[in-house]
């Protein structure tokens, strides 16, 4: 209670010390500096961007980053360069990135020391200094030299500050431990793209709204990032910094994955019944199929809530086509691995076998599973079940919105049972 107060006062001082702030550049010799006083907040009502850094910035009107440019502007945490420009979709480095952290953050101030040799005598020294002092910068990942003048990466950004938040609050730090085995909502995992230690950290910033994503639901952490996207979200970290964890539903989402295998009780109003197992439990064993025709194992159970419509939750985008049926339910979507033990391979008598209505062998939309590296049941199924051989893959169901009651048992594991509580 104690570290979450002086969390909290830290934050409520941080337009003190940042206004007071004395400073030279910001990022290159060739940037001007801060100046240390308040601007007059004159918004524009239809963009919501102050005047004052309109009339600073000559290339930003109409940038999608606009307001949030101006915001970060007047917060004091960024500039512009002498030729009147902010450059907006300019890349940023890691000692341009630290510099503005630094400045961002409510946490205690550290003068760290500094760890990195290739660091000394850079304008940026100081800053980074602070972040490694702080938790921010582990020096362990820059083991050949921090080389301040590198593009910054976006899973370097979304790790510092990840790591910023851990610092912040406990509640923080379970999140991270909770996300380890979790579901990233991006179809870069099921692509191979993103490392399994990566997970967490990006878990944090996504569940979080600090990271959003792109249009097709990447977070491409490989890739450099800029001026633009580091103002808006540095803006949304100061917001989140200090905060409880489990105030976050798409978070608290990826946690219930990450440590019990679905999403189910997070995102519906379905509960376990009493002596019911975790499908983290059941993902150990057999799923015998009644009719002797396979036998599976439930690896995750992801599900999507849908009201009139529209489906809601973090997995929404990575599961759910554009076009889907009107009405309230829930979509659900299970991990498979499957061992066929017929030649047929009849979807039908496959689905018929498990008797319970939490499963079946539906295959997902085929363009938007290609679209999201989900690998599901082809139009042939043939193509990818082979009697006796062992296959993994995705499908799709569908639980009552209302008074549904489910059940599925793996050989000498135990039984998941759930049962809607809606009224």
């Amino acid at each position: 209670m104690k570290k979450q107060m002086e969390v909290n006062g830290n934050k409520n001082k941080r337009n003190v010390w940042i206004v007071g702030l004395v400073t030279t550049a910001v990022f290159a010799a060739t940037l001007l500096p801060i100046d240390p006083v308040h601007f007059m907040s004159t918004a524009n009502a239809a963009s919501g961007t102050s005047d004052t850094a309109l009339s600073k910035f000559k290339d930003i009107k109409g940038h999608w980053a606009q307001a949030t440019i101006a915001k970060a502007y007047e917060k004091n945490l960024i500039s512009g360069y002498q030729d009147g420009t902010f450059r907006p979709n300019g890349k940023i480095t890691r000692g341009e990135y630290a510099t503005i952290l630094a400045r961002a953050t409510g946490l205690e101030k550290v003068e760290g020391q500094n760890p990195f040799s290739d660091l000394k005598g850079h304008w940026s020294e100081e800053a980074v200094s602070q972040l490694v002092g702080q938790g921010f910068i582990h020096a362990g990942d820059y083991a050949k030299g921090f080389n301040p003048n590198a593009e910054l990466t976006r899973y370097e950004m979304m790790k510092w500050i990840a790591n910023g938040l851990i610092k912040s609050g406990s509640s923080f730090q379970d999140a991270f431990n909770d996300t380890k085995n979790t579901l990233l909502p991006t179809p870069e995992v099921n692509r191979g793209t993103i490392r399994a230690e990566q997970i967490p950290y990006l878990a944090l910033v996504r569940g979080t709204g600090i990271v959003g994503g792109f249009q097709d639901g990447t977070l491409k952490p490989a890739d450099p990032t800029t001026r633009a996207e580091v103002s808006a979200i540095l803006l949304r970290y100061m917001d989140v910094e200090g905060t409880d964890a489990g105030k976050y539903s798409d978070l608290n989402e990826m946690r219930e994955v990450g440590t019990t295998g679905t999403n189910l009780t997070t995102i519906s109003n379905y509960f376990y019944t009493k002596n019911s197992v975790k499908v983290s439990d059941i993902s150990k064993g057999d799923i015998k199929l009644s009719n002797k025709s396979g036998v599976l194992t439930l690896h995750s159970f992801i599900v999507v809530k849908v009201q009139n419509g529209k489906p809601q939750g973090v997995y929404s985008k990575l599961f759910v086509e554009s076009n889907i049926s009107s009405g309230d339910y829930y979509l659900t979507f299970a991990d498979l691995s499957f061992i066929s033990n017929t030649d047929k391979t009849d979807l039908i008598t496959y689905s018929s076998g498990l008797n319970n209505g939490l499963l079946n062998f539906r295959r997902l939309d085929l363009e938007h599973a290609d679209k999201n590296g989900l690998k599901t049941i082809p139009n042939s199924p043939k193509d990818l079940i082979i009697k006796g051989k062992k296959v993994r893959f995705w499908t799709r169901s569908t639980l009552d919105f209302k008074n549904g009651s489910y059940h599925v048992k793996a050989e000498d594991l135990g039984e998941m049972k759930i049962q809607n509580m809606y009224y």
